[in-house]
């Protein structure tokens, strides 16, 4: 009920406008509501974009209308695996992107390229030994100290791991790709693997990837509490949110 008040009294406000700010909500909300707190018109903002009614078209600027939905860009390589792997195993679930769908995130940090592939728990092992046989540089869930010495040394190096259960998945170009909420979740879960990507880098990222697409916190945080990262995770958007 809150949020269809809403679409309909800030479709009537700003529809004359091209563009407004996280301020202009605010104080849109805080004319009825005077004690409203910033945090709670934030909520309500993601709530909204999440639904389609607005769009980000900058940091901390909005539009009325439909979001801008992310999909990473597909390498050879990865539509190659994917097609092999579909092919051989055609009952898997399973995931794949690469690394270079993040340099869109970055201004001038230089990232490691490597391809993900996350297979349903029970099959890692026979698509781990089935990619290595024409990939000689795959790793199974590699730690750290991996990472660090050979699959970031190397070329074309691939990653195969669990797909963890209810992850939230896309299509593109008949390729199964993370979502970017799931992205964003696991740059932060798996830490051991994007250890190079931690701290003030990861808010930079989530920064730009919320300023950039539309992003569902609902599913952002429903699968962030399936990894035991939900309150990480909720910490980073209020985080991001204060700066907006």
């Amino acid at each position: 009920m809150r949020l269809e008040k809403d679409t309909e009294t800030l479709s009537q406000n700003f529809e004359h406008r091209e563009s407004f700010t996280t301020n202009d909500v605010y104080d849109f909300f805080s004319k009825t509501q005077p004690d409203i707190k910033r945090a709670t018109a934030t909520w309500r903002i993601y709530h909204l974009v999440r639904q389609g009614f607005l769009k980000r078209i900058g940091r901390g600027i909005y539009a009325l209308g439909k979001g801008n939905c992310f999909s990473p860009i597909l390498t050879k390589k990865q539509k190659d695996i994917s097609s092999r792997i579909k092919k051989q195993f055609p009952l898997v679930t399973f995931c794949c992107w690469h690394t270079s769908a993040l340099k869109e995130f970055f201004q001038h940090l230089a990232l490691y390229d490597f391809l993900l592939v996350e297979a349903a728990r029970g099959t890692i092992d026979a698509v781990f030994h089935f990619i290595k046989e024409t990939n000689k540089n795959t790793f199974k869930e590699p730690p750290r100290d991996i990472m660090e010495n050979f699959v970031l040394d190397g070329k074309d190096a691939v990653i195969v791991k669990s797909l963890i259960s209810e992850a939230p998945l896309q299509e593109a170009d008949a390729v199964t790709v993370p979502t970017i909420e799931k992205i964003l979740v696991d740059l932060v879960a798996d830490s051991g693997i994007f250890f190079f990507l931690q701290g003030h880098e990861i808010l930079n990222i989530f920064e730009s990837a919320l300023g950039k697409y539309t992003v569902n916190t609902d599913r952002l945080l429903r699968y962030a509490k399936r990894r035991n990262k939900k309150e990480e995770l909720q910490q980073i958007l209020l985080q991001i949110s204060g700066k907006n």
